[in-house]
């Protein structure tokens, strides 16, 4: 059986890790759903804004990836981040390409 891999294909490593780390941070608050939209957002305001990273593109389709990642690889945080359905072909979600690498 292929072992999963840990971080989303389509998404840069840094931007899954930091996703991972504000995650976090947003349930120690102790808040039980919120929008991994905003976190995205977090993330964009982080390199453009705090680091000056002009040159950087925060794709917002990383959203649903990263949302049902995170979920994914913490199954306790199931219905975390509320999920709509994927656009992904059938074959991509049945093998999980679509979210390892």
């Amino acid at each position: 059986m292929k072992e999963p891999l840990i971080y989303p294909v389509s998404v840069p490593r840094d931007v899954s890790e930091m996703f991972e780390k504000l995650t976090f941070r947003v349930i120690a608050t102790g808040k039980v759903r919120y929008s991994a939209r905003a976190i995205l957002h977090a993330i964009r305001w982080h390199y453009e804004i705090e680091r000056g990273v002009r040159e950087f593109k925060c794709n917002n389709n990383w959203t649903p990836t990263l949302a049902r990642w995170f979920m994914r690889k913490y199954p306790y945080t199931n219905g975390f981040f509320e999920i709509r359905t994927a656009r992904l072909p059938r074959a991509e979600l049945e093998n999980g390409n679509a979210l390892d690498r």
